[in-house]
């Protein structure tokens, strides 16, 4: 289970250009208003304050990511 980087709660997305992970509640909207069922409605935070827009669309869905393994010979 993946960590929110701001509550450590359960995280929704990972950024794959600065590799934070958030939950939805810590990710800065992209529009205020009524959820017109668009894609995409949350940026990446630390990507937004850089002035890059990263939309969760383009994001890694965190309850289905599968963090890499290492198998070791000897």
């Amino acid at each position: 289970m993946e960590a929110c980087a701001k509550c450590g709660g359960r995280a929704d997305f990972i950024c794959p250009y600065c590799s934070r992970k958030f939950c939805r509640s810590h990710m800065e909207l992209r529009y205020t208003g009524q959820d017109r069922g668009l894609r995409s409605r949350y940026m990446c935070p630390t990507c937004w304050k850089k002035k890059n827009v990263v939309l969760n669309e383009n994001m890694v869905n965190a309850s289905t990511y599968q963090t890499k393994k290492y198998f070791y010979r000897s």
